[in-house]
């Protein structure tokens, strides 16, 4: 789901490593519990991109994208408010699936009747001629899971421009501190000679002090 072409200088906006997100972090962003998130991941109903078979009861195991964020919340929306049931539920987790290469605004969602409609076009219309149904803002869902996880952002000020590995936090590797973004990930940008500015750019939660901690590392290291 998560789109990355750095050639030009250009990583998409909803790349997997600014937009990694925890089994606590999803509860927060979707509003669904985290234990409506492990027993949906258990159904096979929705699972996290992201995902460690072999350590499942692991919660850092189960790494969700910023996608699937927004396709946790649609859900939540199509049940809670329309009460969609949970084999239509698995139909519409399917088929945002099969949509997932494209932009969510060019998506089109409807209910009808506790049933998900994707064919807006030939669904039926009352005696004026109006549509009869439901219809999913999925751009404004979008908008609502950015803004919730643009706030999962805040930092402790005393760890920019630090370094740390936490257990269970990215398999234990070096990590800008306060954040899950990987320091091989910035290290991969300096590779390609991005300058600080392009870097932060890229990693909008980071700081132009985290890159110079990373520089001073691969330095260190030479």
């Amino acid at each position: 789901m998560n789109h990355e072409k750095r050639g030009g200088k250009a990583v998409n906006a909803t790349s997997a490593v600014l937009r990694a997100f925890s089994v606590d972090h999803a509860a927060r962003v979707t509003g669904l519990s985290k234990s409506r998130l492990t027993r949906w991941d258990k159904l096979g109903l929705f699972s996290p991109e992201h995902l460690d078979d072999e350590d499942r009861g692991n919660p850092y195991s189960r790494v969700y994208s910023f996608r699937d964020l927004v396709g946790l919340r649609t859900l939540k929306i199509l049940t809670d408010k329309f009460g969609v049931p949970l084999r239509e539920l698995q139909k519409a987790a399917a088929e945002l699936e099969k949509r997932s290469d494209r932009p969510w605004e060019q998506i089109p969602l409807a209910v009808l009747k506790r049933k998900v409609v994707f064919d807006l076009y030939t669904a039926p219309r009352d005696a004026d001629g109006q549509s009869v149904l439901k219809h999913i803002p999925l751009p404004a869902i979008v908008e609502e899971v950015t803004q919730e996880a643009n706030n999962l952002r805040d930092r402790d000020v005393a760890k920019v421009g630090q370094i740390e590995r936490r257990r269970y936090v990215a398999h234990n590797a070096y990590v800008i501190a306060g954040t899950r973004i990987p320091t091989s990930a910035i290290e991969s940008f300096i590779e390609e000679n991005y300058t600080d500015a392009e870097i932060v750019a890229e990693y909008p939660s980071i700081t132009i002090s985290d890159v110079a901690a990373v520089r001073n590392k691969m330095k260190a290291v030479a």
